[in-house]
């Protein structure tokens, strides 16, 4: 595969996922649910063929179920936030 098709699947990815976190914050849970399964799926048809894309994908749907567990905020992008600092806080 090509860098810029994997490029672009990962941009697929990358918008489904924005648009899970948008359906979060507006409480449309099942649009986000719905979302967020078509990373899963899309992670998982490239399982054996591309591991690049499979971690990626991966590494975004673990990133939303630790988000949802969570009960300080509806919004991803000051959690993600939050868990940068905290990372950072522990390094030093």
């Amino acid at each position: 595969m090509t860098p810029d098709i994997r490029n672009q699947k990962k941009t697929n990815m990358r918008l489904r996922f924005k648009q899970a976190c948008e359906a979060w914050s507006t409480g449309d849970y099942e649009l986000a649910a719905y979302r967020v399964s078509q990373v899963s799926d899309m992670a998982a048809s490239y399982m054996r063929t591309d591991s690049d894309l499979y971690w990626y994908g991966i590494r975004l749907v673990i990133s939303w179920g630790e988000f949802t567990l969570q009960d300080d905020t509806r919004d991803f992008d000051a959690w993600a936030v939050g868990q940068a600092c905290a990372a950072l806080r522990a390094a030093v």
